[in-house]
């Protein structure tokens, strides 16, 4: 800690200076971290992101052990200050490096080894921003609530603040901008702790200059680097539409926004076609139309015979023909097929807004389909969330190829379509069709399909539709078929013998393989697919089917809900990224505990007038399961009220925002609290807590299902009102262990409790992943309700009486 004279000079100079560097720092990191997701989205899988960023902020951890372990020596005084305003400089200069060499790097072959590099790269500022924060609270333990509550308000300002970066700046702008906004703290934190000298200033200075000049030359044009070609993951779509001699892509148009990355590429050996991806994949197809509908080109028209999508059409009455629902309409491939098929009213519904802008500013290449025609109507929204508010029905609800398997979130693993494919979803499709309506979905490939089939037999039973009777209601077209896109039809009401009969003959027409497909009714050998005809018939269950896939093919079919809405997970067990990132962080924490126990029971005694036992087990408990607990919780509460607020991105924003505000105000008021009741304030926080979260699990779902109907605006104000006092609560814990920490002479070893609640971040994250898939998001809430009863525990009845005493 600094001495008491320089203590005292903080407190009469500017104590709230030093808190805005500490906003700004915790600001910078938090929008630092989304915008790594929306880079590496661009370069990786969605699953390689989870990894490298969880394994980055193992960084904040690890840098508090290091400042335990190396810095446990430091002199008090301006030494220390010294090592804040450094290390705040390295944070500065380490984020837009970090980021460029990452770039320079992802041209690297051997995918293995650019993996690796990314984690190692991006360790590195998390690593600075860990040492920096582990020391502050060190040097400063008394001002530990105001500190741990500007970090919190800082990070809630990041939250909200990277959507207007990313959307203004883009993924590498930003990423200067912010190593200028750390550096701009590391001079405030000068004039602060040290004074107005030019000399102490110099580090800082250079730093600043060093960033904005990185800044300025990268808004300009001077040093603008952007992912190569080559960078990008050789399975990505567009890296293939790029690269394969038969396409020969070029990219005519970037546009960033806080959604990610969307590029349009065309193709000179193909001119009747361009295509949109979303973080080089999700591609999406916009044609060249003349805007005329019984004329179109030839790309267009050919969409009638070739295009699975378009088969439904050809039966439709004319009274099955007033209202459709296109939900993810992408380059507008869907409306084409509505107009062809003479639909009279079209809502076609797209989460990103950068897709809708980019379609209709190609008008004169797409024939206007979103400008020209009166009867389309186009809605930037989340499908599912827009549809539950609608009370109208519709003849048709389409889906297609709605999936982009990019990062959407800060655990990096939820997909934003995850919510589109679950057993609830299926009954609220079946609730918004008339009668005679039907649900079109073309998928990607036939494992797909076949969850397809599983949440739609989940659905229909809960409706009392056996599964033999469910299979009446749907069918299937060119399962397994080679370059071809399923297609997936489930009907309101039971399909007719004589409906059957046409579409299967319309199939045999067009050269799509009976033996691959299902129609009900039709029970000649050969003509269907075997397996599904026998579940047509009650030979076999969907159960059956379940078993053979998992068992003979290791793919999981399970029927998937909102509460576990992983639909694309197709493998059995747990995703290898979740499970290294779980397994590696829960190693860490493990070692970060042990090693330091077993190295102090080789030290000598201490002396007499000091404390034997710096520190009794309660405090590791404490840091430990805050720290996995927080990350239960929040990333659980994130994905709940996706649903409830639409928009992915707005819904992660406006949950950080509410808990972290939260939290930040309940630190704030922690340091009201005398440090004779600190233990017995932490357990009524985690009593708090917990009870919150169960209060929570049952009245969210129909809250949510009551307020729906409300403005965004309006849900928007519901949210904050229902996470702030929860936040209250979360946030005392933390600052109030630092200052029993000092009232246990034991304020040396804050940055080992700093690495335990970091590296326990990391392992709630993965935990909470785990959970979800394995069990649900309402156990992983429940799993962070029961980390902060076990710190309920830890600080109540007799066995917190003497550190009571140590208190006084």
């Amino acid at each position: 800690m600094v001495t008491v004279p320089e203590a005292s000079r903080l407190t009469r100079r500017a104590p709230w200076a030093l808190l805005a560097g500490v906003f700004l720092i915790s600001f910078s990191l938090l929008a630092f971290e989304i915008t790594l997701t929306r880079l590496l989205s661009v370069m990786l899988l969605y699953h390689y992101v989870f990894i490298v960023v969880s394994l980055a902020l193992l960084g904040l951890g690890t840098g508090g052990i290091y400042v335990h372990f190396f810095r446990s020596r430091a002199p008090d005084g301006e030494s220390q200050l010294r090592f804040l305003v450094n290390t705040a400089c390295l944070v500065s200069l380490s984020i837009p490096s970090s980021v460029v060499l990452m770039v320079i790097i992802s041209s690297i072959d051997f995918f293995r080894i650019t993996l690796f590099l990314y984690c190692l790269l991006l360790f590195v500022p998390f690593f600075f921003a860990g040492m920096l924060f582990s020391a502050l609270f060190r040097i400063f333990p008394e001002f530990s609530a105001r500190l741990y509550g500007a970090d919190l308000i800082g990070a809630a300002g990041g939250s909200l603040g990277i959507i207007l970066l990313l959307d203004h700046l883009g993924g590498m702008t930003t990423s200067f901008f912010l190593g200028a906004l750390v550096a701009a703290s590391a001079l405030l934190f000068v004039v602060v702790l040290l004074g107005r000298s030019l000399r102490k200033a110099l580090v800082a200075i250079g730093s600043l200059l060093l960033t904005i000049i990185l800044l300025t030359a990268n808004i300009t044009g001077l040093f603008f680097p952007e992912v190569p070609v080559s960078g990008l993951n050789p399975d990505k779509e567009m890296s293939r539409a790029l690269t394969e001699v038969s396409l020969q892509g070029t990219i005519r148009e970037s546009r960033w926004s806080a959604f990610g990355r969307t590029d349009l590429v065309e193709f000179p050996r193909r001119p009747g076609e361009m295509r949109l991806y979303v973080d080089g994949t999700a591609g999406t197809p916009m044609y060249r139309f003349n805007g005329n509908l019984n004329a179109p080109d030839e790309e267009v028209r050919r969409l009638k015979e070739k295009f699975t999508g378009y088969f439904p059409f050809f039966f439709l009455s004319p009274d099955q023909k007033n209202n459709a629902l296109l939900i993810g309409f992408g380059g507008g491939r869907d409306i084409l097929l509505a107009l062809m098929g003479g639909m009279a009213n079209i809502t076609a519904v797209e989460v990103n807004r950068d897709i809708i802008d980019m379609v209709r500013d190609y008008s004169w290449y797409n024939g206007g389909i979103t400008t020209s025609f009166n009867n389309v109507r186009v809605v930037a929204e989340e499908g599912r969330n827009f549809l539950r508010r609608q009370p109208e029905s519709y003849d048709i609800i389409m889906l297609s190829l709605p999936v982009t398997q990019t990062s959407r979130s800060l655990e990096g693993f939820s997909l934003t379509e995850n919510f589109l494919f679950t057993t609830e979803s299926v009954q609220d499709y079946l609730d918004h069709l008339t009668e005679e309506g039907q649900l079109i979905i073309v998928s990607h490939d036939d494992v797909t399909t076949w969850k397809l089939l599983a949440i739609s037999l989940a659905a229909l039973e809960k409706r009392g539709v056996s599964q033999k009777n469910a299979m009446n209601q749907m069918y299937l077209l060119g399962l397994s078929t080679p370059g071809m896109y399923p297609l997936f039809v489930l009907k309101k009401t039971p399909f007719t013998p004589e409906e059957a009969a046409r579409m299967h003959s319309r199939m045999q027409e067009l050269g799509y393989k009976p033996i691959l497909s299902f129609f009900p009714h039709i029970k000649t050998e050969g003509e269907v697919n075997p397996m599904l005809f026998a579940l047509s018939q009650g030979i076999a269950s969907f159960g059956d089917i379940q078993t053979h896939f998992a068992e003979t093919l290791g793919i999981d079919i399970r029927p998937v809900k909102d509460n576990r809405p992983f639909f694309y997970k197709i493998e059995t067990g747990l995703p290898f990224s979740v499970a290294i990132v779980l397994w590696l962080s829960a190693l860490a924490l493990a070692l970060i505990l042990a090693v330091p126990l077993l190295m102090r029971r080789q030290q000598k005694p201490a002396p007499a007038n000091k404390l034997a036992t710096p520190l009794p087990h309660q405090a590791f408990v404490l840091y430990a399961m805050i720290g996995i607990g927080f990350m239960l919780i929040e990333i659980a509460l994130i994905q709940k009220f996706v649903l409830f607020l639409g928009q992915p991105v707005l819904s992660l924003a406006s949950v950080l925002f509410s808990m972290l505000v939260g939290c930040g105000l309940g630190s704030f008021y922690s340091g009201r609290f005398s440090d004779t009741s600190i233990t017995r304030r932490i357990a009524t926080a985690s009593l708090s807590v917990a009870l919150f979260i169960g209060i929570y699990a049952i009245l969210l779902p129909p809250l949510f299902h009551l307020l729906l109907g409300l403005p965004l605006s309006l849900r928007l104000l519901v949210t904050i009102a229902l996470l702030l006092p929860l936040g209250f609560f979360m946030g005392q814990p933390f600052p109030l262990g630092i200052r029993w920490v000092k009232t246990l002479n034991a304020g040396s070893l804050i940055p080992w409790l700093w690495g335990i609640n970091g590296v326990g971040s990391v392992l709630g994250s993965a935990a909470t992943i785990a959970l979800a898939i394995s069990t649900g998001f309402t156990q992983a809430l429940f799993a962070g309700a029961s980390c902060y009863f076990i710190v309920l525990l830890a600080f109540s009845g007799n066995r917190n009486k003497n550190a009571e005493k140590l208190g006084k």
